[in-house]
């Protein structure tokens, strides 16, 4: 019973944070004065991808267990960084080299 429990609020809590880093994250980049105003749109389109993404428990285990590492695991954890270090090594080679120029 207190397993269940655990897990009901475990779940609630890491939603209620995603919930809220996107709230957070898309004021910031579109530069919403209130932030939210953004909670009802936001909710309804979460609310109608996981009403249409799976329709039943064992097709959200299925999903998540072969596409989901293909389309976010990969990208996430192997070429954004990767990407990203490519990007700082350029960046401090021009820099090191506008350093040795004289001006």
């Amino acid at each position: 019973m207190f397993f269940m429990i655990a897990l009901v609020i475990g779940g609630f809590v890491k939603i209620s944070v995603f919930f809220y880093a996107v709230i957070v994250g898309l004021s910031t980049l579109f530069k919403v004065k209130r932030p939210s105003a953004l909670t009802y749109p936001v909710g309804t389109v979460i609310l109608f991808f996981s009403l249409t993404i799976a329709s039943n428990f064992q097709e959200h285990l299925k999903e998540g267990l072969t596409i989901m590492p293909v389309l976010l695991f990969i990208p996430f954890h192997v070429v954004i960084p990767f990407t990203l270090l490519c990007i700082a090594l350029i960046k401090h080679r021009m820099k090191k080299t506008n350093a040795l120029q004289p001006s």
